[in-house]
């Protein structure tokens, strides 16, 4: 997480959100605080209790969730050298983490939906909500808005490759376990399998 008290912005980053862009390209106005890698706003707060944060710029980014598990799934196959990218094998994943009950300490914080990073008791609690989908317009948005003034890098570093396609990734099943805990994203966005 970035946060900067001299240009007074949070940015939150739900993972496989473009976490690693926005962090680059934010790196040089803000401090880069590891310990709230992932966080969202009542943990950033708690951490910076003596900071009245309430007149800093929030946002945070979201994603197309079906993808943004599609992704998951891959960066997670990678990192353990499991070559087992088959449908078969994605279903069996995603109905393993997503049937947990998501706890907040989890280091796996991509379970929670995204709207923890936006949302407090159904309400919207961050000024901006951009998405990856959208992330020129919408970095373009943020960094008119703090005033800072910096080229925007035309590709996303770490943009999914899928070995799987996403037509082929999901059932009729995963697809509405995917939209009924991502409901509020859904919503917000207007996102669609």
């Amino acid at each position: 997480m970035i946060i900067s008290h001299k240009h007074k912005f949070i940015s939150l980053d739900p993972p496989k959100t473009g976490t690693n862009y926005r962090q680059n390209l934010l790196w040089n106005y803000g401090d880069f605080v590891e310990d709230l890698q992932h966080a969202n706003l009542e943990e950033v707060r708690n951490y910076f209790h003596q900071y009245d944060l309430s007149d800093y710029f929030t946002f945070t980014f979201v994603r197309n969730p079906w993808k943004r598990y599609l992704s998951w799934f891959h960066h997670f196959s990678k990192v353990n050298h499991n070559h087992d990218l088959s449908p078969q094998k994605f279903h069996d994943f995603m109905f393993f983490y997503l049937s947990k009950t998501p706890e907040v300490n989890d280091s796996r914080r991509i379970i929670l939906p995204q709207s923890y990073w936006f949302e407090r008791e159904g309400k919207i609690n961050v000024d901006f909500i951009g998405s990856l989908e959208n992330i020129t317009k919408d970095m373009n948005y943020v960094l008119d808005k703090l005033n800072i003034n910096t080229q925007l890098k035309n590709n996303l570093a770490n943009k999914s490759i899928y070995k799987i396609k996403y037509k082929d990734a999901y059932s009729q099943e995963l697809i509405d376990l995917v939209a009924k805990k991502e409901k509020s994203v859904i919503e917000l966005k207007g996102y669609k399998y």
